[in-house]
């Protein structure tokens, strides 16, 4: 089933069902999609599989360059929504347009191994869904390439990450993408999996790539949005992460400061400056888990200080959330 908005440019439909199909979701990825396309199009496996990228609407020359490696290779294929409709609709655009016995979503920025795709297919013998470990994580990436910190090795809380994953296509059937997500669509797809007894796995020593090439005011921005849509996992699927434990400890202490300055407990002033010493000991805590402080401690305290206003926009868009919730529409908008 296509969604309406979408063209395909596509040739004929393969006779024989194929073993993957890896969707490339991309937004103005213009500058760093070739490299991409070729680590995807280069792998050492006995799997038969295509690409599909999925162009979510971009203004600047993303198709162009899809359509320069589609002349040279006819693995590759190329859907198109007309306006940009959010990495939710895109993965449910890809999962759609194509057959296949696996269903792979790998986004624009990440470059994979050569073994990913054969090794992600071996393991879903055993799992119904398979990851590799992306570096940097997304939400620190501007910071390392800005900053150039030891990045520390870490494995998400998710179960799989939406940026390089691969399915089961008969799970991915029965719990699809939800297509109004434009923001943490993975990370629900994930709960619901879990939810439903299904078996995921990152696979801890198959690293990927991640080349993101947004800028730090676009960070900033996608921090705050990512905290408004954190606000409600709590409540939706019933868990507590350290993320959500750092934000209450931070929003209790804000609530106390202020409270504490309007009764007089102590002067505005105090309380401003407490407000800045737990925020800054937030953002402490989340560089010290990205970043590794040798051998390179200068970086380190450079990241420290260029990750503050992300963390700061990160938990204002939590709090935001969180008031949202008031909101009956909003609720129902969420599914809650």
């Amino acid at each position: 089933m296509n969604h309406r908005g979408a063209r395909h440019e596509v040739s004929a439909p393969t006779t024989e069902l194929l073993d993957a199909v890896i969707v490339v979701v991309a937004y103005n990825e213009a500058e760093g999609i070739g490299d991409c396309l070729r680590a995807l199009l280069s792998q050492d496996t006995d799997q038969t599989y295509e690409v599909l990228v999925v162009d979510d609407g971009s203004t600047d020359a993303t198709s162009r360059v899809v359509r320069e490696f589609q002349s040279n290779d006819p693995r590759l294929f190329l859907v198109s929504h007309d306006i940009n409709r959010g990495r939710g609709a895109a993965r449910r655009t890809g999962q759609d347009a194509k057959s296949a016995r696996r269903i792979g979503f790998v986004d624009a920025d990440i470059i994979v191994p050569r073994d990913w795709l054969q090794r992600c297919s071996l393991a879903l013998e055993e799992f119904s869904a398979v990851s590799g470990v992306p570096l940097p994580d997304g939400d620190s990436a501007v910071i390392w390439r800005l900053f150039g910190a030891s990045i520390r090795f870490r494995v998400g809380f998710t179960g799989i990450t939406g940026n390089n994953v691969i399915f089961d296509a008969e799970v991915l059937r029965r719990e699809p993408f939800e297509i109004q997500h434009s923001l943490g669509e993975d990370f629900r797809l994930s709960q619901r999996l879990l939810r439903d007894g299904y078996k995921l796995k990152v696979l801890e020593d198959l690293r990927v790539e991640h080349r993101e090439t947004k800028k730090y005011g676009s960070t900033v921005k996608y921090m705050w949005e990512m905290g408004v849509d954190a606000a409600s996992h709590p409540i939706q699927f019933r868990i507590i992460r350290l993320a959500d434990v750092s934000w209450m400890l931070w929003f209790l202490w804000c609530l106390l400061s202020a409270v504490g300055a309007l009764f007089k407990w102590w002067t505005w002033t105090v309380a401003l400056t407490s407000v800045v010493g737990v925020s800054a000991a937030t953002n402490f805590a989340y560089t010290l888990s990205r970043f590794q402080i040798r051998p390179r401690f200068l970086s380190w305290i450079e990241s420290a200080f260029g990750s503050f206003p992300l963390i700061i926009a990160y938990l204002a868009g939590r709090t935001w959330g969180a008031a949202m919730l008031v909101s009956p529409r909003r609720r129902r908008a969420l599914g809650m």
